[in-house]
C-alpha cells in the first residue's frame, strides 16, 4: 500500500502541480498551498479514488493543513 503520507503528497504534487518542498506537514491549505474550494473538491474525489475510501462533503475543507487530510485519509482506511 506504500506510506499513506508520501502518497497523499504526491496527489498534492501532481493535481495542482506544486513543488514537493511546498508539500509539508504543517501547510495550510488555503493560506500556504493557496487551495480554493474547487480545489479541495478535486482533492476529496482524488483521495477518494487513490485509497478507495469514501470522504464526506466538506470534511477537508474545515481542515487546515496537510496533516489534516493524511489524518482524515489513515483514519478512513483503519
Amino acid at each position: 500500500m506504500g506510506n499513506i503520507e508520501e502518497r497523499v503528497k504526491k496527489l498534492f504534487v501532481k493535481l495542482f502541480d506544486m513543488k514537493p518542498e511546498e508539500v509539508n506537514l504543517e501547510a495550510n491549505l488555503n493560506d500556504d498551498l493557496g487551495m480554493d474550494s474547487t480545489e479541495i473538491v478535486e482533492l476529496t474525489v482524488a483521495l477518494e479514488k487513490e485509497f478507495k475510501i469514501n470522504i464526506e462533503d466538506g470534511e477537508i475543507k474545515k481542515r487546515h493543513c496537510v496533516s489534516d487530510v493524511v489524518n482524515i485519509v489513515k483514519n478512513r482506511i483503519k
